[in-house]
């Protein structure tokens, strides 16, 4: 996937583990998402394959959007409900790294 940023540059998106792509998810689902992995881990079952059936069903749930920052302006895409792109642009107008790890 490639996103051309009004800023001209073009983020893109073809592999793992990038530091500009993040996932974005609500207070109320982030609450629920803990919830059904303390059911999984709790209630699963013995078996590996009930462990492994409980941990797909943790990762078909798909409550989380992605998100991309321009590493250029700092304006972060998001994924919205209809498969569109919303975009929301940085006051600093640069790269903020909000997506990576603190220091």
């Amino acid at each position: 996937m490639k996103i051309k940023c009004s800023c001209e540059n073009i983020i893109i998106d073809q592999t793992d583990y990038l530091k500009n792509k993040g996932y974005l998810i609500s207070d109320t689902q982030w609450f629920d998402f803990w919830d059904n992995i303390d059911a999984a881990i709790e209630k699963s079952g013995e078996s590996k394959k009930e462990k492994e059936e409980a941990c797909m069903q943790l990762r078909r749930q798909n409550i989380f959007k992605t998100l991309w920052e321009c590493t250029n302006c700092g304006k972060l895409y998001i994924d919205g409900i209809y498969g569109d792109l919303i975009s929301y642009s940085s006051d600093t107008k640069k790269y903020n790294e909000v997506l990576n790890k603190k220091k």
